[in-house]
């Protein structure tokens, strides 16, 4: 039990958890209506309306209000706004006696304070790009103009001048974000090239080595002169001839993760739930789907353990939705439950050969001890569990209101 309650202190979970945990009892009448708002908002991943809700909850005088501050944390958090979620967590610490509760902010705090002057969150270009700009960035002009437009790290081809220089845009922001964020302090000084194409049709055409699932991969070969080559491929438009905004929400920024892990690690593998959660954990919005299948399956009877979840080279069928559902899950469980320092030594670990349960007991600096991943999977599944319940039962209320 104790070794059980030092891995759950380590690994506190999931980064939607944040804040949301603490609402364990009813709220006062007059608290209750913005409370319910601003949760809501949070689970339509809004945490700009979600923060501007509690905020304004916060500072009204209502009884109970004082509470929101936490949700003004944790939306703030997910925006990246790391030193003013800090403030709004320190504002909910001075109206705060329960032990458990300070405990669980004041590690928020901690992980705020290490995460200021990091890349904030990507804001998804879905949320940023008007009707016009849609319909623009659905042109296909002439297939003889492909139009390259050239960044820091990348040089982008495309048939549409606008969603060039988009796209450059966009995956300099997601680089940053994967680099000092998710990956903690990773440098990558290369450069990469990214081809846009039209139709998933064109896309397969040219990436012969994606699955023939994916609308986006990624790539390194070594060219005649021995130099490395590194590319993105991705498709403009969806089934309905639509400008594809996933393309630059998810699959751009997933791509590019797998692109740095992959030069990170070299010939040494990375374990595939590892890097697959690491490229989610990249995308521009959470898919709370995910954290609901996450929580469904570890609490029932089609669950892929942990240790077969960690050897997984390969994942096809009904299995995949669990898998990465899984992997996601562990792999945000034990990003935010670590600091900065300790998730860099667990890749660095990972990376030197060393087996995962081994690696995160080294990388949390505890002695090794027989039976810990066990330990670790139960605490994982914990949290992971009451997450999936929190986000169901939000939709129930959320759906009781309306």
């Amino acid at each position: 039990m104790r070794c059980r309650r030092r891995v759950i202190t380590a690994l506190l979970g999931l980064a939607l958890s944040a804040g949301l945990s603490a609402w364990a009892g009813p709220e006062p009448p007059a608290a209750t209506e913005g409370i319910q708002a601003a949760l809501k908002a949070l689970a339509d991943d809004d945490p700009r309306a979600a923060e501007r809700i509690a905020a304004r909850l916060a500072v009204s005088g209502a009884a109970g209000a004082q509470r929101a501050w936490l949700i003004a944390g944790t939306a703030r958090q997910r925006l990246g706004s790391y030193a003013d979620a800090a403030q709004a967590y320190r504002r909910f610490l001075a109206c705060c006696d329960d032990a458990d509760e300070r405990r669980y902010v004041l590690e928020r705090i901690e992980e705020c304070t290490s995460a200021a002057g990091d890349a904030p969150r990507p804001r998804p270009a879905s949320q940023l790009l008007s009707r016009r700009q849609l319909a623009r960035l659905a042109t296909v002009e002439g297939r003889h103009r492909r139009q390259i437009e050239t960044t820091e790290h990348f040089a982008v081809r495309a048939y549409n001048d606008e969603l060039a220089r988009l796209t450059g845009r966009r995956a300099e922001v997601a680089l940053a974000h994967i680099c000092r964020v998710i990956l903690r302090g990773q440098e990558f000084p290369h450069s990469v090239d990214i081809y846009v194409w039209p139709t998933i049709s064109e896309f397969r055409k040219h990436a012969t080595s994606a699955p023939e699932w994916a609308g986006g991969s990624f790539s390194i070969t070594r060219g005649p002169d021995g130099a490395a080559r590194r590319r993105i491929d991705l498709t403009q438009l969806d089934d309905e001839q639509r400008f594809d905004t996933a393309m630059l929400d998810r699959v751009l920024p997933h791509e590019i993760c797998h692109l740095v892990v992959a030069e990170y690690f070299g010939d040494r593998p990375c374990p595939l739930a590892i890097n697959e959660g690491l490229a989610m954990m990249a995308e521009a919005t959470v898919d709370n789907a995910r954290v609901r299948l996450a929580g469904a399956v570890l609490a029932g009877e089609k669950k892929i353990p942990l240790g077969r979840l960690l050897t997984l080279t390969a994942v096809d069928g009904e299995q995949a939705h669990v898998f990465y559902a899984e992997a996601f899950s562990l792999t945000s469980y034990l990003h935010h439950g670590m600091t900065a320092r300790q998730f860099r030594e667990l890749l660095a670990q990972i990376k030197g050969g060393c087996a995962f349960e081994d690696a995160v007991q080294r990388a949390l600096g505890l002695p090794h001890e027989d039976g810990f991943l066990g330990r670790l999977a139960s605490a994982w599944e914990d949290e992971a569990i009451r997450q999936g319940q929190f986000l169901r039962a939000l939709d129930t209320e959320v759906s009781a209101a309306r």
